[in-house]
This record gives structure tokens, sequence and C-alpha cells, in this order.
């Protein structure tokens, strides 16, 4: 029989790969959910090498549920991987209105011919449902290939489908001589490609999101979540980029105040408490106009793309403000916090730490006139020349 060439050798590789994954489930999301569509998978295969007697219906419509089970697991991890809820209703609904329609068929008529059809179209209809969950994830490759695999396989268990159930047959196939027939081969060696396709294109993304977790990983400050130096030259290098230069930039330096009179009074534990607070602050405020790097310390830097010296003045009047009026929890609830900001406009060309020398020198006049202040450079047409003329704002 074509159909014994597979018949142990799928169940065996789709095995493997549950265990695999089941391996590597804390490096990714869905992976535990990828190792039980796969051990199920190898199971359902497992289970129709085991001959069937004449009229059976529960081994058929037990073999039919793990397929369908499986290709459900593949939802689940899918949607896992999307950060998506996964559409327990249709699922539930899809499963339940095909199993049904294969138990008719058995019951009523004994045809496996039109029960396998009702399970491949259950399974092409899961196969859609998780190419949904995928759809919009545009970002990665590797996304965007895992959507139009789910895709490829709905679309050849549709194919398969309609040649099956247009295919003459010699004799009306039942589940006993359902093995027999050259279309065992084929659903068989369709899956096996298909499963296997599916397989090694959820083990590159997992090495994907190893490497991007490192990279983020080497680019993010570990104490506030926000961007280190590394990751701010970087981040500000793709925005300068995208913009072509069309529009200005600027760039806010910030420094929180007698911040070591924090943490010799309070403690670094609220010091550190104080840092976090203060980074969310400034994410926040600046949202998606530009990104927040920690310098070091207390102090961070703003780049605000698009943006002139004007506005970005503005928006440091606003950190100020929004920044004197939080209320910290605990014991620093009589904690009243400042910072003082030097803000530089960001020419074309300008190379950004020599943007950030000039906001730094604008920083120490903040702190030399009291702090709690904001002071922008009025030359910012000019940044070859040290900025002799301030604007003081405070």
């Amino acid at each position: 029989m074509q159909a014994d060439i597979l018949a142990w050798a799928v169940p065996a590789t789709f095995l493997l790969f549950g265990i695999a994954f089941a391996a590597l489930g804390r490096f990714g999301p869905g992976l535990y959910a990828w190792s039980g569509c796969f051990s199920l998978a190898a199971l359902a295969y497992g289970m129709t090498v085991i001959p069937a007697g004449e009229g059976a219906i529960v081994k058929p419509l037990f073999e039919d549920s793990l397929f369908l089970f499986a290709l459900t697991g593949a939802n689940l991890a899918l949607a896992s991987r999307a950060g998506r809820r996964p559409r327990y209703a249709l699922l539930a609904g899809t499963i339940a209105a095909s199993l049904f329609c294969a138990f008719l068929a058995l019951f009523l008529s004994g045809s496996a011919q039109f029960e396998i059809f009702s399970i491949q179209a259950g399974c092409a209809v899961l196969m859609l449902l998780a190419a949904g969950t995928m759809a919009g994830l545009s970002k990665r490759w590797i996304d965007r290939a895992l959507f139009w695999l789910c895709v490829l396989v709905a679309a050849s268990l549709s194919l398969q489908n309609l040649a099956f159930l247009s295919s003459p047959l010699d004799q009306p196939m039942t589940v006993t001589n359902w093995r027999d027939s050259p279309w065992a081969f084929v659903f068989q060696l369709s899956g096996a490609v298909t499963g296997v396709l599916m397989a090694f294109s959820v083990l590159v993304a997992i090495g994907m999101d190893l490497i991007e977790h490192h990279r983020l990983s080497s680019d993010v400050d570990a104490l506030t979540l926000v961007l280190n130096r590394r990751g701010f030259e970087r981040r500000v290098a793709e925005l300068r980029r995208a913009a072509h230069g069309s529009a200005p930039d600027a760039l806010v330096l910030a420094d929180l105040d007698f911040f070591k009179q924090i943490n010799d009074r309070h403690g670094h534990e609220a010091g550190d408490a104080v840092i976090c607070g203060f980074a969310a602050l400034l994410e926040r405020m600046v949202g998606n106009r530009g990104c927040v790097c920690r310098f070091g310390g207390e102090e961070f830097a703003v780049f605000l793309r698009a943006c002139d010296l004007s506005e970005a003045q503005t928006l440091a009047l606003r950190l100020q403000s929004a920044l004197r009026a939080v209320r910290w929890p605990f014991d620093l609830a009589q904690l009243s916090v400042t910072a003082s900001f030097g803000v530089v406009a960001v020419a074309a060309g300008e190379r950004l730490w020599d943007a950030a020398g000039r906001a730094d020198t604008l920083l120490y006049v903040a702190k030399s006139h009291g702090r709690d202040r904001v002071v922008g450079d009025a030359i910012a047409s000019a940044p070859a020349i040290r900025p002799a003329a301030r604007l003081l704002m405070g």
C-alpha cells in the first residue's frame, strides 16, 4: 500500500516536533500550544494506521476529533503570537459542525467519502481562522509567511476536497477500505508536507524572536525600560533617515534636581522608583512624536522628530509642570520632584552627540540658575556657533 510508506513516519515526525516545541516552550509565545498541535496530529495519524472494523463510527470520529483539535491548537498558538484573543465560539462551532456532518455521513450511509470531506472542510475553515488571526501583522516577514502558509494549507485542503468529492470511485468508500485508496496517500503526504513546513516556519520564528529579544535587551535600559544610549542613537538614526531631513528636529535633555538628596533621605529603592516614574512620564507625554533615552543616573534625553525649537520648549514646559504635579506613593507622598531641561534644535546633518553637547550646556545653565527651569537655545539656526545667547524660561 502507498499509504504504508508514510504510515509511521508522519506520526513519528510530528511527535518529535511536539516534543521539541514543549522543550522550547519558555522561549516564545504559543509554543506549548504548538506542542499540543503536533502531538495531537501525531496521535491522529498514528490512529489511522490501525484498521477500523466494518461500519465503525467511534474510531473514525475519534481520529477526526484529533485532527480538528490539532488545528485548533495551531489557532491558539498563532493567537498567542499575535497577542489576540482566540475566537473560541468560531472554533467550537467549526469543530461541532464538522463532527456532526461526519457522524451523519457514517451513521446514515457508512460513507467515508463524505465523512472525510466534512473533516477536511472543517480543517480548511480552521486554517482560514488561523490566517485571520495573523492578518495585519505585516511588520515582520516571518509573520507574513505564517499568514500565507495558513492560507496555503486552507486552499490545499479545499482543492483536495473538491477533487476528492468529484473523483469517480470503483466502489463505495468505507472506513474499512479507505486506507487502500490512492487518496489516503495523497492526504497523508499533503498533511506531512504542510505540517513540516509549518513546523520549520515556527522554528524560524522562534529564532528571529530570540534575536530580536537580544537586540532589544541590548538597546533598553534595564531599570526604566526606555532606550539606553546605544538604542537611542540607533532609533534616532532611523527616525532621521525616514524623515529625509524634511522637517526640523529637536533634542531635550532633562536632569532630576537634587536627586542625591532623594537617595540619601529615602533610600536607593525610592530613588529608583522616582527614576522609573519620570521615565514613564516622559514616554507617556512624548508618545509617538519621538523617543526617550536614559543617559545614565538621573539624566534623560528626548528626541522629537519634525519638531521646531518652540514646540520642543513648550513640551519641556509641560513636562516640567507634569513632574511637579506628580503625587508619589507611600513614603514619598510628601516628596516634590523637579527637573531641569536643556532644549536645542537639531539641524539637518548635525551629529546627534554634537546637539547633545549643546543641550547639556543649556542644562548646566538651568542648573546654575536655580534648577526647575527650561533653557532653550536662542541660536537654533546656527548650531556650529557655541550657544552664547540663551532664552531662559522657568
